[in-house]
């Protein structure tokens, strides 16, 4: 300790209700930011290979890690910057590995152009259509700032360009964070509950309106979509509903972390945490574990810190809170006397951003520690 753990029980208890909310033929994609190890997703994949395809990841060097690790069928859902990147991909691509590179702009579409000079190999494009809702001509943005495409007619003219300089467009994703990743009940906002949940709710028509357009403006042109992607673990259901979709990713689903644990209809058990031993006894009531400082992105608010899982009882300092090389704890009632050296278990508030900080990660069942396994840093990965 400090060390990561992952419960294989729960997380495969997660994997079956994600899988159990497709719909219809839909499958499902591994979103790698949110898992970061790669024994993890191909343990995942694993349980079953006919409906769980493909990574969705998150760089270039990434990509070109888990390739090397014997994965294939890519989809990079954020785009690249440089003539390098483009060529790391397409050099992918000339080895026989699926890669589906996101893109928005011309500009994007250009430095593969450049890249492939009409030689692609299995390197081809998707377009990322923006699903957010926005209200007040433009001025009240609701959902992630990506992608400018908004439309079927901005859709056809990147498609168009593409086309023109010779690199295939064979996918459209369409993500819809203001459904997926917000959730129903929130212990810091809870007044704001209501608002988040119409939200929700008046964005999963216009995600599909948008969606529907553009991939039928597409196909009318006679661009081949073979994969329409969609959602994210809070959203399931719903995108998968949506006859367009192809598949939906869900990272972590698979882990849940505590952001998760707000999301109604949707019961996941807690599978990843990491252990802190205690280091110290600055007072009779409180003790200090080494580590903790582990905080998620995002706006910076309570819901990004660490929570304390076990044992029960313990609370972090208002004035301290998880710290970087030190967490001090104050012993609430019903807490348990403690030694040097005990654990104190914690959950992160997302899932593979955890992993960023530990080399291996120890994977369990019940009290049995089954394997220990290499994280991105573990493997000299490091992607941003």
């Amino acid at each position: 300790m400090p060390c990561a753990v992952v419960d294989l029980d729960a997380l495969e208890a997660n994997a079956r209700v994600l899988l159990g909310r497709l719909a219809g033929s839909a499958t499902l994609r591994i979103a790698s930011k949110s898992v970061r190890v790669p024994a993890l997703m191909r343990h995942i994949a694993g349980l079953d290979r006919a409906r769980v395809r493909g990574l969705m990841t998150y760089s270039a060097r990434e990509t070109k890690l888990l390739a090397d690790q014997g994965f294939d069928d890519f989809i990079l859902a954020y785009p690249i910057s440089s003539l390098a990147e483009a060529r790391l991909l397409v050099d992918l691509g000339r080895r026989d590995i699926t890669v589906r590179a996101v893109v928005d702009s011309d500009a994007h579409i250009d430095l593969f152009a450049r890249a492939a000079s009409g030689q692609a190999g299995r390197l081809s494009l998707c377009i990322d259509i923006d699903v957010s809702w926005r209200l007040l001509a433009g001025r009240l943005h609701l959902g992630v700032r990506r992608s400018p495409i908004r439309t079927p007619e901005a859709a056809l003219s990147l498609a168009e360009h593409a086309r023109r300089v010779r690199v295939p467009v064979s996918a459209v994703m369409a993500y819809e964070a203001q459904v997926a990743g917000m959730r129903d009940d929130n212990p810091g906002s809870r007044y704001l509950d209501p608002m988040r949940r119409f939200i929700r709710e008046r964005s999963k028509p216009l995600a599909t309106q948008r969606r529907r357009a553009v991939v039928d403006a597409l196909r009318a042109s006679g661009m081949h979509i073979e994969i329409v992607n969609g959602g994210g673990t809070g959203s399931i259901d719903s995108t998968t509903g949506d006859g367009t979709v192809t598949e939906v990713t869900a990272g972590s689903g698979f882990l849940a972390p505590h952001l998760f644990d707000g999301y109604r209809g949707l019961t996941l058990a807690p599978a990843t945490f990491f252990l802190m031993p205690i280091v110290r006894f600055p007072d009779p009531d409180w003790v200090t574990c080494a580590g903790g400082g582990y905080l998620a992105s995002g706006p910076a608010a309570a819901d990004r810190t660490p929570i304390v899982y076990a044992p029960a009882g313990l609370t972090p300092s208002d004035t301290e809170g998880f710290g970087e090389v030190q967490t001090p704890l104050r012993r609430g009632a019903g807490a348990p006397l403690l030694q040097l050296g005990d654990p104190v278990v914690c959950r992160h508030a997302k899932a593979g951003e955890l992993f960023e900080r530990f080399a291996e990660v120890y994977c369990v069942r019940g009290e049995q520690v089954i394997s220990c396994e290499a994280s991105y840093r573990g493997l000299a990965g490091a992607f941003g």
